[in-house]
C-alpha cells in the first residue's frame, strides 16, 4: 500500500495540479533554483528537512488537505470495525495514540516503554505515576474502540466516563467530573470559563458534536477547539480532547487522529489561531493526523485483509494521478 503521509513530491506535485502553481512559482515562493525544484519532482532529489518545512508551508497556504482526506475516506470501509476485529491493529493503534498524546502532555515515556507498559510489563527507570498515564489512556481507548460505531452519539456520560480512565488514581484531579474552580494554562492569554459555567457549556458542545456540517473535518477540528476553550476538568483536557476528536471521526466513516509530538509546537500554534477565530491550521493538523491514523489502519504489514488494502490502494492512486 501506497504510504498515505504525502511526500514532498506529492505535495509539490498537488500544488502544480490543485493550487495553480508552476516549478517557477514554487521556486519563487521557497527561495530555490528552478532546477532544485525539477530534481525534487523528477530525480528522486529529497529537499533539506528545512526546505521541506518551508514546502508543508507553502502547501498549507495553497491547498485544502481536508479535501484529499474526505478523498481516501471514500475508499475504506468501516475503520472502526477494523479496530474492534483486528487485534494487531489495534494494538499498534493504542501504542502510537497513547505515546504521542501523552508526550504532548509532557510524559517522558519512549515509545517501547509506552508498548511495555501497555502490554502490562515492567517499565524500569520509570515512575508509578508515569507508568500509570500510559495504563490509563489505553484503557480509555478499549472504552473508545468498544463503544464507537457509525452514528455513534457522544453524551457528556461518554466524555466523563473517558476522563475518568484518563486520571483513574489521580484523585486530585477529580476523575470523572467538571473542575471546581479555575484553571491556568501557560503561553496562553485566554481566559477559560468559570467553573459554575462549564456544565452550560459542555452541554451545549454536545448538542453540536454531531451536528451536520458540509466540510466535517473543519467541523471537528472547530469542536476540538470549543472543547479545549472550555478546559471542563482540572486536568486532562488535552487527551480527552484528542479522545473525543478520534471518536467524531471513527463514528462518521474515518481513520481516528494521531497528532505526533514532534508536531506539538505547531498543536498548539494552530490552537492559538483559534483564539483568534482562523482555524485553518488547525483543520490542517487534523487532516495530516487522520492520514497518521489511516497508515496504521491499513498497513500492509500490519493488516491482512487484502480487501481493505487494494480499497486503499486504489482510492490513493486515483487521488494522486497527474
Amino acid at each position: 500500500m501506497k504510504n498515505v503521509i504525502l511526500t514532498d513530491k506529492e505535495k509539490l506535485e498537488l500544488l502544480m495540479k490543485e493550487g495553480g502553481l508552476t516549478q517557477t512559482d514554487i521556486a519563487k515562493a521557497l527561495e530555490v533554483s528552478f532546477n532544485t525544484v525539477y530534481r525534487w519532482l523528477n530525480k528522486g532529489i529529497r529537499p533539506h528537512p528545512s526546505q521541506s518545512r518551508h514546502l508543508d508551508g507553502l502547501f498549507n497556504e495553497h491547498i485544502d488537505r481536508a479535501m484529499i482526506v474526505v478523498k481516501l475516506a471514500k475508499g475504506l470501509k468501516n475503520p472502526a470495525g477494523i479496530l474492534k476485529k483486528d487485534a494487531s491493529i489495534r494494538e499498534r493503534f493504542m501504542v502510537e495514540m497513547t505515546y504521542n498524546s501523552n508526550a504532548i502532555e509532557g510524559s517522558r515515556m519512549t515509545v517501547m516503554e509506552t508498548k511495555h507498559a501497555i502490554d502490562g510489563d515492567p517499565v524500569r527507570g520509570k515512575q508509578f505515576f508515569e507508568v500509570l498515564e500510559a495504563v490509563n489512556h489505553k484503557n480509555a481507548l478499549l472504552y473508545l474502540i468498544e463503544a464507537v460505531k457509525p452514528g455513534f452519539k457522544i453524551t457528556e456520560e461518554y466524555i466523563l466516563k473517558l476522563h475518568s480512565l484518563v486520571m483513574y488514581d489521580f484523585s486530585n484531579k477529580l476523575p470523572g467530573r467538571y473542575r471546581t474552580g479555575r484553571v491556568n494554562v501557560t503561553d496562553t492569554e485566554v481566559k477559560f470559563p468559570s467553573a459554575d459555567m462549564v456544565p452550560s457549556k459542555m452541554k451545549a458542545f454536545v448538542r453540536n458534536a454531531h451536528a451536520p456540517a458540509k466540510n466535517l473535518i473543519k467541523k471537528i477540528a472547530n469542536d476540538h477547539y470549543d472543547f479545549e476553550a472550555i478546559h471542563p476538568f482540572f486536568d486532562g483536557n488535552g487527551r480527552v480532547g484528542r479522545l473525543i476528536m478520534s471518536t467524531q471521526l471513527l463514528s462518521s466513516g474515518f481513520p481516528p487522529a494521531i497528532i505526533r509530538v514532534e508536531d506539538q509546537y505547531d498543536y498548539y500554534q494552530a490552537l492559538a489561531k483559534g483564539d483568534m477565530g482562523n482555524f485553518k491550521l488547525l483543520s490542517q493538523m487534523l487532516s495530516e493526523a487522520i492520514m497518521k491514523g489511516c497508515e496504521i489502519l491499513y498497513s500492509p504489514k500490519k493488516n491482512p485483509d487484502e480487501r481493505h488494502l487494494v480499497k486503499s490502494q486504489n482510492s490513493l492512486q486515483k487521488m494522486f494521478e497527474f
